[in-house]
C-alpha cells in the first residue's frame, strides 16, 4: 500500500524541512523539550543494581537507583555528543549526557526520539579539547510539531516499520556471515587438498569452450 500524504501542506520556513502539513506547527527545539543535565557518577561509586547507567555512547554499567523517569531519551553531551539513546525503563544518566523524560516535555517521548534524529545533533560541536553539544546550539534547531495524537500515531507507525527493517537487516547480516564462513571454509578446503579440483577445472574449461 502506498503511503498516503496529507491533504494540504504549507512552507515550513526551514530549508532542509520543506513543506509540512498545514495544521502542524514548526517550533525551535527549546519550546518542544528541555535537555536536563545528567549527574556525576564515577565507576567506583556505582553500586550493583538493576538500573542501566547511560553515558554518551549508551549503557556503560548498572547502578542501584535511577535519576530519570521512564520513558527517557538520553543525548550525548561530551565525547559521542549528539548520539541519541532511548529507554522504556528508568536509567541513571551521567554527567556526559543530557536526558529528557516526562518532566521536561509535554510531547510524546516515543515521537521525540525519532524527531531528534534528522537534526544531526552530532554536528553541533564547539571547538574545544573535548568536543561537545551545547544546549543552546541544540535549542535553535526548528522541527515540525504535530498534535499529540498524531505524534503518538507517528511513533507507533515508526516503531512497527523500523522493527520490520531491523528484522530484515538481521537476517541479511546472518546470511552474509554464513557466506563469509563458507568462503573461508572453501578456500581452506581447496588449499589443503580436501577438494580434488583437477576434474572440476577440466569440466569448467570444456564448458567455457562450448
Amino acid at each position: 500500500m502506498m503511503n498516503k500524504p496529507y491533504p494540504k501542506y504549507k512552507p515550513s520556513g526551514v530549508e532542509w524541512l520543506g513543506d509540512v502539513p498545514e495544521h502542524w506547527e514548526v517550533m525551535p527545539l527549546k519550546f518542544v523539550c528541555r535537555f536536563a543535565y545528567g549527574d556525576s557518577l564515577s565507576a567506583e561509586d556505582r553500586e550493583d543494581g538493576d538500573y542501566s547507567v547511560y553515558g554518551s555512547n549508551g549503557a556503560v554499567g548498572t547502578h542501584n537507583k535511577p535519576n530519570t523517569l521512564a520513558p527517557v531519551i538520553v543525548v550525548g553531551r561530551k565525547g559521542s555528543y549528539g548520539k541519541i539513546n532511548f529507554s522504556n525503563v528508568p536509567v541513571f544518566s551521567i554527567d556526559t549526557t543530557y536526558f529528557i523524560d516526562t518532566r521536561f516535555t509535554k510531547n510524546s517521548l516515543h515521537w521525540l526520539k525519532y524527531s531528534l534524529q534528522p537534526l544531526k545533533l552530532d554536528e553541533g560541536s564547539k571547538d574545544s579539547a573535548v568536543p561537545g553539544l551545547a544546549r543552546e546550539d541544540a535549542y535553535i534547531n526548528r522541527l515540525p510539531l504535530p498534535p499529540l495524537p498524531e505524534q503518538q500515531a507517528i511513533a507507533a507507525y515508526l516503531d512497527r516499520e523500523t522493527a520490520k527493517i531491523d528484522d530484515l537487516s538481521a537476517k541479511v547480516t546472518t546470511v552474509i556471515e554464513r557466506l563469509k564462513e563458507y568462503r573461508t571454509a572453501l578456500i581452506s578446503a581447496a588449499v589443503t587438498g580436501k577438494i580434488d579440483v583437477r576434474d572440476i577445472n577440466a569440466d569448467t574449461k570444456i564448458m567455457e569452450e562450448c
